[in-house]
């Protein structure tokens, strides 16, 4: 892909777990560089995160920035969110930029086994995993449309996108 696919994004956010609704409507782009698993994840961080007046979404794949973030009034990330599976590298490194870390991956165990020991030197991360037909079909729908009504509850997220109905389990495993 040479140029970003853009999206007009209508995100209609109830967040039970927040008690929060709202209605996020923004221009957003696919960079050339994402992937559509990595871009929906990146939209599901984001409606975790904007029941808070301060999230903000990394639309322009900007890389010293994380994926979606909190901030406070002096600038200062306060919840880096990254979507997808990082090294444990890299995870060590940006988790010493905010005061919380967040990782909402896509289910692999086979990558949790590898770095789950190491994790216990990172005391501000929380991970979060989606099954993966989940991701995979959102990611098929986004030909369709960017208009979603999300349901955020405590331990489930689903999504319409007024053709089909998705869901799925949250399972935090840090």
């Amino acid at each position: 892909m040479s140029k970003p696919f853009v999206f007009k994004a209508r995100l209609n956010v109830a967040d039970l777990f927040h008690h929060a609704n709202h209605q996020e409507v923004f221009t957003t782009a696919l960079q050339k560089s994402e992937t559509l698993e990595h871009f929906v994840l990146k939209l599901l961080g984001y409606c975790a995160l904007s029941y808070e007046q301060t999230a903000h979404l990394n639309s322009l794949g900007e890389k010293q920035k994380p994926d979606v973030w909190l901030e406070d009034d002096q600038g200062y990330i306060t919840v880096a969110l990254y979507a997808g599976v990082m090294e444990l590298d890299d995870i060590a490194r940006v988790a010493k930029q905010s005061q919380k870390m967040v990782l909402l991956i896509k289910e692999n165990s086979q990558w949790f086994e590898s770095v789950r020991a190491r994790l216990s030197y990172v005391e501000n991360i929380s991970i979060f995993q989606l099954e993966p037909d989940f991701v995979d079909s959102l990611s098929d729908a986004l030909s369709r449309s960017l208009h979603w009504d999300i349901v955020i509850e405590q331990n489930q997220i689903s999504v319409s996108d007024k053709i089909e109905y998705y869901e799925t389990t949250v399972i935090k495993l840090v």
